[in-house]
C-alpha cells in the first residue's frame, strides 16, 4: 500500500515557529512532525510515501531526500498554486494506482492503520475518514456516522449552534484510487468540502473509522505545547532515540550535564548540550541539541529548540524558544511567549505571558516587552461572541486594543475602501470609536465618523453613502462599565461569522498592510446624520392615511436622544404622543400612563432603538415572539405572497398565518446575523419587501412607523390585530453544560432518538405529534438553551424538562 503525506502547509497560526519553516517541519521532541508520521507509516508496512509540497518546499526535499536515511521511498509533488486537499493529492494521481492513505503531515499521532485498514476493505469502502472525539469540536470538521460507520453528515469548523456530534475528522483517509476521477486535474478541490460531500450524495460507500488511539492536530501553538505535556504523561511514545539516565530523563549522545545541575522530569535533553552546574531543570521541559544553558538558570515546561545560548541567571516559564536564540544575563520570559529564530534579547529584558517576538528581533536592556514585536499570533482567545464584541472597557477593551482591532478590520478590505464608524453618546463608546478609527486609517482605508447616533442610523449611513461596512460602538444595556460593538456589513446587517474569522485572524496574527504617510485616507466627519435618517423614514411612510386615523401613542425609552427623536418624528405625521425615560420593568407605571393619557398603545425602545416592544391597552405585552408574530402578521397582510425569515426557535404559528394568507415562511439559524442575511436576500436594501421586514424587526424607529401606518390604513387599534395572532406556547429554558461535554450532548441526543423526526439546521430540533423541542449549546457560556413548543403550555413544558433531564443524564455519565 502507499501513501500521501500532505506537506504544503503554512502554519500561520503557529507564526513565529513557521516564519521560514514549513508547518511539517516544526519539531516535536527534536524531530520534524512528518519524520514522526513517516516512522509511524514504516511501521505499519507502508514504505511507498508521496509528500504535496507548496511553502517552502526546499526545506523538506533538503532534510529528507529521497527518504533513504529514513527507510522508505519518498516522490515529491509540488503546487504551483493552491489546489485544495484533494487537488494536491490529485497532483499526485499518477503515483496513486491501489489503494492509499492520505495522513496529515501536521498533526501527531499513533493511529493503528492496520485496524484503519481493515475496516476499510471489510466495509468494502470507497473512502474511509479515520475519526476521533474531542471535548471541544468548533476548528475541525464533525462527522456524524451510524453504528455500522456509515457517514451520514458532515460540517467544517461549525459554530456551537452547528455541533451535532463530538466526533470529528482527523484528516487521514484510506481512499480507493478512482475517488480522484470525480474531479479535474489542476482544479482546487477540498476533500471535506468537495469530495466527501459529493460522495454522500451520490450514496457511494463512505465510512469513518473511529479510533480511540492518540492523535493531535498541532494547529496553533497551546496545541503544539500540549502534544509535548502529552508525550511526557505517556500519552504516545516518541523518545526510543533518547536514553534514560534517571526515572522520567531522557537525554542524547554527547551532551553534558554538570554535576551540581538539578535536571527533573520529566524532560528531553537532546545531542551536544551543556547544561551548567546550578542550572535548573524542571519537569515538562523539552531542550533541543547543541543547546548551552549557563548556571542560575531556571526553566520550566518549556519547548527550547536548536543551538541557543540561554546565558547566566534566565528564567524561561512554559515558552517555546526557537533556533539560535540568545538570552543574556537575568532574562525573564513567561507563559506562552514564544521568541523566533535568531532573536537577540538583552540583559534583564522580561517578555510578558503571551508575547510573540518574530525572528531576528533585537530587544534592549531591561525593556519590558508587553506586545508582540513586529507580528505575532495570540492563540485561544476569540474577539467574537454569539452577539459581535463586547467587555469591560478599559479592561477586556482599551484603547490599544481599538486601535489594533480597527487595523485588522481594515485589512480586510482593499486600500482607499470607505467604512463608516459611529457610537452613541457615552464619552467611554467615543473613546473606543476614536482609536477604532485610528487604526483603519492606518491601513488604508477612508472613515466616514458620525456624530452621537443609534445603531439603525448606522445602518442606514452605509447604504446611504455606499461604503464597504461599518460599526457602532454601544453602552450595554445591563452593565454602564461595558461597551458592545456592532460590525456590519456593505448591506447594513450584522457581519457573517466569516467575516468575523477574517478579522479575528488578521488581530491576532498582526499581519497588518502599513501605508506611509501620503497613502493615510480621510476622516470624513458627518454631523447631522440622522436628519437624513428621520426624513428617510417619512418618506416612506403614507401620512396621509395616519392623519385620517391620528394614533395616541405612549413613548418609553432609557434613552433621552431616543425619545428627542421619536417624539418630533411622530407629532410630524399626526400622532399625538406623550413621552417619559424609564427602563421596561416598570410595567405598571407604563399601563398606568396609558389608561390616564388614553393612548391607543405605549412602545418601549431600548437606549439603542434596535429593540421594539409594544403594550396594548388591555395590557398585553408584545415582545420577542409574539412581536415577531405580530410583525409576520403584518408582512401577510400587507403584501400578498410575502417571504418572511424567522429563526428556527420561532412558533409554528407563523406558518399557520402564512397558509391563511398566502404567504411563505423561511427559517434560519437563531444568530441575528443570520436572520438578517435572508432577510435582506443580498438586495442591499433596494428590494422594498426585504425591507419591509428588516426595518420591522431591527429598526424600532422606522420598525413603530410602519405599524402605526399599518394600522391606520387600516382603521384598526393593536389590542384587535393581537387576536387575530393564534395562541401558542413555547418555553425557554436553559441546563449547565461544561464546555467539553457540549459536543457528546449533540451526539447523545442524535444518536438516542426515537421516532422523532430530526432537523440540524441550528443546534439540533426534534420534531414529534404534539410540538418539537430545540436544544442549542451556547457559544459564550457553559450551557445549553433548550426551546420548545407544544399543543398546550403543560405539553411544551413537558417536552422541556423531558430534554432537560436527558441532557442532566449525559453530563453526569462520564
Amino acid at each position: 500500500m502507499k501513501a500521501i503525506i500532505m506537506a504544503g502547509g503554512e502554519g500561520s497560526r503557529l507564526r513565529p515557529l513557521t516564519c521560514d519553516l514549513p508547518k511539517p517541519m516544526v519539531n516535536v521532541a527534536n524531530k520534524p512532525i512528518m519524520e514522526h508520521i513517516i516512522n509511524l507509516l514504516k511501521l505499519h508496512g507502508i514504505t511507498e510515501i508521496g509528500i504535496t509540497l507548496m511553502y517552502l518546499p526546499q526545506k523538506i526535499r533538503d532534510y529528507f531526500g529521497n527518504g533513504s536515511s529514513f527507510g522508505v521511498n519518498l516522490h515529491y509533488f509540488t503546487e504551483d498554486t493552491p489546489l485544495g486537499t484533494a487537488g494536491s493529492v490529485k497532483n499526485a494521481g499518477d503515483f496513486l494506482d491501489e489503494t492509499f492513505v492520505v495522513i496529515s503531515g501536521d498533526s501527531l499521532t499513533n493511529i493503528n492503520l492496520k485496524n484503519a485498514i481493515n475496516f476499510h476493505y471489510s466495509k468494502k469502502s470507497k473512502a474511509t475518514l479515520i475519526l476521533t472525539k474531542v471535548d471541544v469540536p468548533l476548528e475541525y470538521g464533525v462527522v456524524l456516522a451510524d453504528k455500522e460507520g456509515r457517514i451520514e453528515g458532515f460540517l467544517e469548523k461549525p459554530s456551537w449552534g452547528e455541533v451535532f456530534s463530538d466526533t470529528v475528522n482527523t484528516g487521514t483517509y484510506i481512499l480507493e484510487p478512482d475517488v480522484l476521477d470525480y474531479f479535474p486535474f489542476g482544479k482546487k478541490f477540498d476533500f471535506s468540502q468537495d469530495l466527501f460531500p459529493m460522495m454522500l450524495k451520490k450514496h457511494d460507500p463512505l465510512y469513518g473509522y473511529v479510533t480511540h488511539d492518540y492523535w493531535c492536530d498541532i494547529g496553533d501553538l497551546n496545541a503544539y505545547l500540549q502534544a509535548h505535556y502529552d508525550i511526557f504523561q505517556g500519552k504516545i511514545n516518541l523518545l526510543n532515540d533518547y536514553t534514560e539516565i534517571k526515572k522520567g530523563i531522557w537525554v542524547g549522545s554527547g551532551t553534558l550535564i554538570e554535576p551540581n545541575a538539578m535536571i527533573s522530569g520529566p524532560c528531553i535533553i537532546g545531542n551536544n548540550c551543556r547544561i551548567s552546574n546550578s542550572a535548573a531543570i524542571e519537569d515538562m521541559c523539552v531542550i533541543g541539541d547543541n543547546n548551552v544553558i549557563e548556571g542560575e538558570t531556571s526553566i520550566k515546561r518549556s519547548v527550547i529548540w536548536d543551538s541557543n545560548y540561554i546565558e547566566y541567571g534566565s528564567q524561561i516559564r512554559g515558552s517555546i524558544i526557537c533556533n539560535k536564540v540568545n538570552f543574556k544575563h537575568y532574562v525573564s520570559i513567561f507563559e506562552n511567549a514564544v521568541i523566533g529564530d535568531k532573536c537577540i534579547v538583552n540583559e534583564r529584558a522580561i517578555i510578558k505571558p503571551g508575547i510573540k517576538i518574530w525572528p531576528q528581533k533585537t530587544i534592549d536592556p531591561l525593556a519590558i516587552v508587553d506586545r508582540n514585536m513586529v507580528w505575532g499570533s495570540k492563540h485561544n482567545k476569540s474577539i467574537f461572541g454569539e452577539n459581535g464584541l463586547s467587555g469591560i472597557i478599559n479592561v477586556d477593551i482599551s484603547p490599544e486594543f481599538a486601535s489594533r482591532l480597527g487595523a485588522a478590520y481594515g485589512s480586510i478590505y482593499k486600500k482607499g475602501s470607505k467604512v463608516v464608524v459611529s457610537s452613541t453618546t457615552s464619552n467611554s463608546a467615543r473613546m473606543f470609536k476614536h482609536a477604532f478609527a485610528a487604526g483603519i486609517l492606518s491601513v488604508g482605508v477612508e472613515v466616514f465618523n458620525l456624530s452621537s447616533l443609534l445603531t439603525p442610523i448606522s445602518r442606514h449611513a452605509i447604504n446611504f453613502l455606499s461604503v464597504e461596512g461599518g460599526i457602532h460602538v454601544k453602552l450595554s444595556n445591563d452593565n454602564p462599565n461595558k461597551l458592545r460593538v456592532d460590525f456590519m456589513d456593505s448591506k447594513g446587517a450584522s457581519i457573517s461569522r466569516i467575516t468575523e474569522r477574517k478579522i479575528e485572524n488578521a488581530f491576532f496574527r498582526e499581519d497588518f498592510r502599513r501605508c506611509s504617510g501620503e497613502e493615510i485616507s480621510r476622516l470624513n466627519n458627518i454631523t447631522d446624520f440622522k436628519n437624513y435618517y428621520v426624513r428617510s423614514i417619512l418618506n416612506d411612510v403614507n401620512t396621509d392615511a395616519i392623519r385620517t386615523f391620528p394614533q395616541k401613542i405612549c413613548i418609553i425609552s432609557p434613552s433621552d436622544f431616543v425619545i428627542s427623536l421619536v417624539v418630533p418624528m411622530l407629532q410630524d405625521i399626526g400622532c399625538k404622543v406623550v413621552s417619559f425615560s424609564s427602563s421596561f420593568n416598570a410595567k405598571k407605571r407604563i399601563i398606568e400612563e396609558i389608561e390616564k393619557t388614553n393612548a391607543d398603545f405605549a412602545a418601549f425602545i431600548d437606549s439603542n432603538g434596535e429593540t421594539l416592544s409594544l403594550i396594548d391597552k388591555t395590557g398585553n405585552v408584545i415582545n420577542d415572539d409574539l412581536f415577531l408574530s405580530l410583525t409576520s402578521l403584518i408582512m401577510f397582510k400587507n403584501m400578498a405572497n410575502s417571504k418572511v425569515v424567522v429563526p428556527i426557535t420561532a412558533p409554528s404559528i407563523i406558518e399557520a398565518m402564512a397558509k391563511k394568507y398566502n404567504g411563505n415562511v423561511l427559517r434560519t439559524k437563531t444568530s441575528p446575523q443570520a436572520v438578517m442575511e435572508q432577510m435582506l436576500n443580498h438586495n442591499l436594501l433596494k428590494t422594498r419587501e426585504n425591507m419591509y421586514q428588516f426595518l420591522l424587526n431591527f429598526d424600532a424607529l422606522a420598525g413603530l412607523v410602519k405599524i402605526i401606518e399599518y394600522l391606520c390604513k387600516n382603521k384598526t387599534h393593536l389590542a384587535q390585530v393581537i387576536e387575530e395572532i393564534p395562541a401558542f406556547y413555547v418555553s425557554k429554558k436553559k441546563i449547565f453544560c461544561p464546555w467539553e461535554l457540549k459536543g457528546k450532548v449533540m451526539r447523545t441526543l442524535i444518536t438516542e432518538k426515537n421516532d422523532e423526526k430530526v432537523e440540524l439546521l441550528d443546534g439540533v430540533k426534534f420534531i414529534m405529534e404534539s410540538g418539537w423541542v430545540l436544544v442549542l449549546p451556547d457559544a459564550d457560556m457553559p450551557l445549553c438553551r433548550v426551546y420548545s413548543e407544544g399543543d398546550t403550555p403543560q405539553i411544551a413544558e413537558s417536552i422541556s424538562e423531558k430534554y432537560l433531564d436527558k441532557i442532566r443524564t449525559i453530563i453526569n455519565t462520564r
